[in-house]
């Protein structure tokens, strides 16, 4: 298998997007800290691309779905599908975690969000 540049541009994307969904969590449940979010990205034939998030790295126990949701209602937002029943894959897809933003792009993230109306 060869190295395909477009490979690590699409994960570095991905990762960006998983980011400022990770920003909006933060926002939305501003106590719950010591998480990182992390997604199964998988691309669906004349869907796009789906992203299965969850949680890892927990450092203190909490109900993590409501963080789930809050993540996946804004990925929503972003164009990734979240409910791909009965979908055929057209790839095995790739892990992605949240990537690292500086303040200036999580208040970004967090005023797109507000902006667009989404809740949770």
């Amino acid at each position: 298998m060869t190295w395909d540049p477009r490979l690590t541009l699409m994960r570095a994307n991905l990762s960006r997007d998983l980011g400022r969904a990770r920003a909006w969590c933060g926002h939305k449940h501003f106590g719950l800290t010591g998480y990182t979010l992390v997604a199964a990205a998988k691309f669906f034939e004349d869907m796009g691309i789906a992203m299965e998030v969850s949680v890892a790295e927990i450092e203190h126990p909490f109900d993590e779905a409501s963080v789930i949701r809050t993540a996946v209602e804004a990925l929503s937002s972003l164009g990734y599908f979240a409910d791909t029943v009965g979908a055929k894959w057209t790839s095995p897809g790739i892990v992605v975690f949240a990537a690292e933003l500086t303040s200036h792009e999580k208040l970004a993230a967090v005023q797109y969000f507000r902006d667009l109306g989404v809740s949770e």
